[in-house]
């Protein structure tokens, strides 16, 4: 009974080096790659690109037309001023046709997420839309 018992104390010293998932605190900002900060010219459906973070289960994505906004929220929080708030599992999101318009800076940022929680966000980038890339699709 007595090997049984320190059996027992070893796993739980061992296991304890490892958590079973990422929390919010352990996950990193994830580094953005694409388009970089102040981008010109970008297509309408421009995909955002960004480092995969260890223990990362998924992402959130952010797209505004103001950075405050996107400085200012918590996390979980709604951001009811985003024009994409969308949660994803690869490291990329690909902006939908027609949602954003062009004269505008658009500044975006991502978070990773754990099953219970989301990490810091990355540094906020912009970028702008190109105007000679819009026809009138309707």
């Amino acid at each position: 009974m007595k090997g049984i018992y320190v059996l027992f104390l070893v796993m739980v010293v061992v296991l304890a080096g490892f958590p079973a998932q990422a929390s919010a605190e352990s996950l990193a900002a994830p580094e953005l790659d694409k388009p970089k900060d102040k981008a010109k010219n970008q297509v309408a459906t421009t995909v955002l690109k960004w480092n995969e973070v260890p223990g990362a289960k998924g992402y959130r994505v952010m797209v505004s037309l103001s950075a405050e906004n996107l400085n200012a929220l918590a996390p979980k929080a709604a951001c009811t001023d985003c024009l994409v708030d969308q949660k994803v599992t690869s490291p990329t999101y690909q902006i939908p046709m027609k949602l954003l318009t062009k004269n505008a800076p658009y500044f975006w940022t991502v978070r990773a997420l754990s099953e219970t929680d989301e990490g810091p966000s990355a540094a906020i980038r912009s970028y702008t839309l190109a105007s000679t890339f819009f026809q009138d699709m309707d």
